[in-house]
């Protein structure tokens, strides 16, 4: 019988053991050390404190190298009773409906604009948006599914009708056999998100605003439908988020609808 590598076996543990995307389970081998297929218990936990102590990566970097080191402790039959450090979130960033206009002034052709429309009113994750296919759009139902999700469930997501018009406008002068909704005009293959967040940058000094990211727009789209009394489940189904804390979250950072809140609700003596 053939001997798997190591390397394949730890990726086969933390799909089926753990439960994890293959994204998630390659991102987390990545943070591991040189040649840990080798390394004893002892060296395992010493890296692991080394990076810690270490100025040179953010919390979020820490807490990813915990559990790679921790699930490989797990596999290799090493203890590794540590708790995993704090992640301190950065606000989310959204843009002002002002600057969400200029961008869309200045965009220059009907792919991108059903781009950044598209994701402007559903909030998809970057990553979905992009591998979205021809097949998952509804332009009848006025609807469009999301498969492998990071929750790994399907989810259906309504779509305005603003950006349906430009999705029909953009598939309508495709002449193409790229299964991709969203493809690179020039290669015939999906848009990257290289591809997207250049766009974005393009755009921005176009219109001359702060450089917008792809996960800028689904937070506009999430604070914009909470500022305009969204239901928090409902939002929650849109993005996919599997917590609704984390849904309440834009909620808790939205400091115009505090203060409206505030102001409505405030006793006065």
């Amino acid at each position: 019988m053939e001997e798997i590598p190591l390397e394949e076996d730890f990726y086969r543990f933390l799909r089926a053991n753990k439960k994890l995307a293959g994204t998630t389970s390659i991102n987390l081998i990545t943070r591991l050390p040189k040649g840990w297929m080798d390394w004893r218990e002892d060296e395992l936990h010493e890296f692991y404190f080394e990076i810690l102590d270490s100025n040179r990566h953010s919390s979020s970097s820490k807490h990813s190298a915990h559990y790679a080191i921790k699930y490989l402790c797990e596999f290799k039959g090493y203890k590794f009773d540590y708790k995993p450090p704090k992640v301190h979130h950065k606000r989310r960033q959204s843009i002002e409906p002002e600057d969400v206009w200029k961008i869309l002034e200045v965009i220059d052709n009907d792919r991108d604009l059903a781009l950044i429309l598209t994701h402007l009113y559903t909030g998809l994750r970057p990553t979905e948006i992009l591998a979205l296919k021809k097949e998952d759009l509804d332009l009848d139902k006025g609807t469009i599914i999301i498969k492998n999700t990071k929750t790994y469930q399907d989810r259906i997501v309504p779509i305005h009708k603003k950006p349906m018009m430009a999705l029909r406008k953009y598939i309508a002068k495709r002449n193409d056999d790229c299964p991709s909704l969203f493809y690179s005009i020039r290669e015939k293959t999906p848009m990257t998100m290289y591809a997207y967040r250049f766009a974005l940058k393009k755009y921005s000094k176009k219109a001359g605003i702060r450089k917008v990211t792809p996960y800028q727009l689904r937070h506009t789209f999430a604070t914009q439908f909470i500022e305009n009394g969204g239901d928090v489940l409902i939002l929650k189904s849109i993005m996919g988020h599997s917590n609704i804390k984390t849904t309440e979250g834009y909620v808790h950072e939205n400091t115009r609808m505090i203060m409206k809140g505030y102001e409505k609700a405030c006793p006065e003596f």
